[in-house]
């Protein structure tokens, strides 16, 4: 009896000394800049891992990129303009909201006098997200005859002539803004678009969501979306330290840039569920201003989240 036991003890040892299979990675893709801030104590932690999976990111220059990646199914998570998610899902790319994440970072900047002065105000093109909600607050407060919305420059070249004082105004995103108000003392936020949204709507305006792309279980979506909270809680607590190694990280920002520019970025997380009355409303707006901007249709409860 002892050889049969002697060979089971042998198989037993043998099975315990294979190697265990690494957890395949979850692929998350996140837009440079202040999107990329959000996820800031993620991306600088390698063993970062979600539910057993590590978390893998990668930086993206522009939506264009990460879209073609999205579509191909490369990444299981990806956070983008809350109006560019549902442009996909109405394309039927299947995602849904995991959450919103950041509240408006536009501000209209210009020189320390009252808006009511502007005759003009630039926007980083025709029908993108800044022109279409400076247009509808200009037409909330009755001044959409009064002041003249102007194009032909995108939001590098305009944070470059404000800066050589060779216009006057313009909206603009943040971290553009911060770039702005550091290089002169002559511009000055001249309107928080929030602020204003909040007041015209009575919701905030949630403008990037981090979306789950292809199946994604509910566990790992509410596991996605604690770790987020997290990193935007750490962010918000110790932001010097977070950001310490920002421009090692690829995120698009130097360290100094980034500090400065945190508080306008109106961090706050919330499930897909809990704010699609804000992205509801959000998506209804500008597709009254351009139905193209949402592509063509309101989402339906999949989309956030159920």
């Amino acid at each position: 009896m002892r050889t049969p036991l002697l060979v089971l003890s042998i198989l037993i040892a043998v099975a315990s000394a294979r190697p265990v299979a690494a957890a395949e990675p979850f692929q998350v893709g996140v837009l440079r800049g202040p999107t990329a801030m959000a996820f800031a104590s993620l991306i600088k932690d390698p063993t970062t891992a979600v539910n057993g999976r590590p978390l893998e990111f990668e930086i993206f220059p522009s939506p264009d990129v990460l879209v073609a990646r999205i579509i191909a199914g490369d990444v299981q998570a990806a956070a983008i303009p809350s109006n560019l998610a549902v442009q996909l899902y109405n394309r039927g790319v299947p995602l849904q909201v995991v959450g919103t994440f950041i509240w408006g970072v536009l501000y209209i900047v210009g020189p320390a006098s009252p808006l009511s002065d502007a005759r003009e105000i630039y926007a980083p093109g025709r029908g993108a997200t800044p022109d279409l909600v400076l247009r509808y607050l200009l037409q909330s407060h009755g001044m959409e005859s009064d002041v003249f919305v102007r194009y032909g420059f995108g939001q590098v070249e305009l944070a470059q002539l404000l800066i050589a004082g060779r216009l006057d105004y313009a909206v603009l995103p943040e971290p553009f803004v911060t770039r702005v108000l550091l290089a002169t003392k002559d511009r000055v936020i001249v309107a928080d678009l929030q602020q204003e949204w909040c007041e015209a709507t009575g919701q905030a305006m949630p403008q990037t969501v981090l979306v789950a792309v292809g199946s994604v279980s509910p566990d790992m979506r509410e596991a996605l979306l604690s770790a987020l909270s997290d990193s935007v809680a750490l962010l918000t607590s110790d932001p010097t330290q977070v950001l310490a190694e920002v421009e090692s990280l690829g995120l698009g920002l130097d360290a100094e840039t980034a500090v400065a520019a945190l508080p306008r970025l109106n961090l706050l997380v919330e499930s897909g569920w809990e704010s699609r009355a804000a992205l509801e409303q959000y998506f209804t707006i500008l597709d009254q201003f351009d139905p193209a901007a949402i592509g063509g249709s309101l989402p339906d409860a999949k989309f956030y989240g159920f």
